[in-house]
């Protein structure tokens, strides 16, 4: 059975968004996912996968923000701005990462400090617009590797480096990683969620489904139910 990837989003008020999660302690979900918007939506996803609550300081990660659930269950989280992402796998370790397509000031120096040289070429060489939606696909692929791999940041960029040539770019921007076979590690671009680019990070390629979660499905529903569910919109599928 092909791994598949569960991609559940949700928008929340500025002002609960304002402060980010620390990176201090990274072997428990971040506070800020504990409380507010941010713990009823999570509880909430969790729910369905779980048949019992979740334990949200369980030491399932060493670092990075992707944790064991259960029966060869994962989960990871992001946010880009108001929007809050979460993810659950089955059959393999996954992590994400989202940003927002927008103008980045010195894009090809900040990949050239992850130690890619040949990407940081290659984006100086773009103009504008390709060039800020190349450097979306490369950061997120590199933080959601962080998050899949539960590295120190310099081990992970030495690693992403490594893997470099394996980057193809299209004339707008975008991003074709082509080394799952040498490196057995996949990137997959999501693009359903309005406004974002996320990137899954795993060691296969998985089928992956995006539903946009309603805060009015908390507490809503029987547990394990993934689809049809109180307040969830059907985005689509991207395989």
């Amino acid at each position: 059975m092909t791994p598949s990837v569960d991609i559940w989003w949700t928008l929340g008020p500025a002002a609960e968004l304002a402060a980010r999660p620390v990176a201090g302690n990274m072997t428990a979900v971040p506070p800020d996912w504990r409380r507010g918007l941010r713990g009823r939506f999570l509880r909430d996803v969790c729910r369905r996968y779980l048949d019992g609550p979740p334990d949200w300081t369980a030491r399932g990660a060493s670092r990075g923000w992707r944790f064991n659930l259960s029966a060869g269950q994962h989960l990871s989280l992001t946010d880009s701005g108001p929007c809050l992402i979460v993810a659950v796998s089955r059959g393999t370790p996954v992590g994400i990462d989202a940003e927002r397509v927008r103008p980045v000031d010195d894009a090809a120096a900040t990949i050239g400090r992850l130690g890619s040289g040949r990407l940081a070429e290659v984006l100086g060489r773009m103009g504008p617009a390709p060039r800020n939606r190349a450097f979306a696909h490369l950061w997120t692929a590199f933080e959601a590797f962080l998050k899949l791999e539960r590295l120190p940041w310099d081990q992970a960029a030495d690693r992403f480096a490594a893997v470099q040539d394996q980057w193809r770019f299209s004339a707008d921007g975008r991003a074709t990683f082509m080394g799952q076979a040498r490196s057995g590690l996949v990137f997959q671009a999501v693009t359903q969620i309005p406004g974002i680019l996320l990137t899954v990070a795993s060691p296969v390629c998985c089928g992956v489904r995006v539903e946009k979660w309603g805060a009015g499905a908390a507490s809503k529903g029987p547990a394990n139910a993934v689809s049809g569910s109180a307040g969830l919109e059907r985005v689509g599928d991207w395989q």
